[in-house]
């Protein structure tokens, strides 16, 4: 009986910490990013190299489990992939900390995962680049 019991114990646990995490589906068709630390002016990325690297980041971070919902982040910078003049993603960010990608649509969950430091270079150049933060 205690086996039994340990067994389905184990098996909720499981499926309650695999309902907890997901993968992003790859970002696709990016053809700018706008960028800005909190509270200052955005820089925009338009070379195609260096926007197939941001996305090329992205998508890395995307391959791996990530939280349903979105954590709250204190002086946060703000990055937005767009496809042509269409909004495709939005995500605040302290990059060597945590990420959250923003719901795109109202009802819809966000997600968040915690990142180590060096594991977007690209994008925390790119905001070490653009005017400082401004937070209070």
């Amino acid at each position: 009986m205690r086996v039994m019991v340990a067994l389905a114990v184990a098996f909720v646990l499981h499926g309650a910490l695999a309902a907890g995490t997901e993968k992003r589906p790859p970002l696709k068709g990016i053809s700018s990013v706008r960028a800005a630390n909190y509270g200052s002016p955005s820089k925009v990325v338009q070379a195609r190299e260096d926007v197939n690297l941001i996305v090329e980041e992205l998508n890395e971070l995307r391959a791996k489990p990530w939280r349903r919902g979105e954590a709250k982040l204190h002086c946060y910078a703000s990055v937005f992939l767009f496809e042509g003049e269409k909004r495709v993603a939005v995500f605040r960010m302290r990059p060597t900390e945590r990420v959250v990608e923003v719901a795109q649509e109202k009802g819809q969950p966000g997600y968040t995962i915690d990142v180590e430091p060096g594991a977007l270079p690209t994008l925390t150049k790119l905001l070490d680049e653009a005017p400082p933060a401004r937070c209070k």
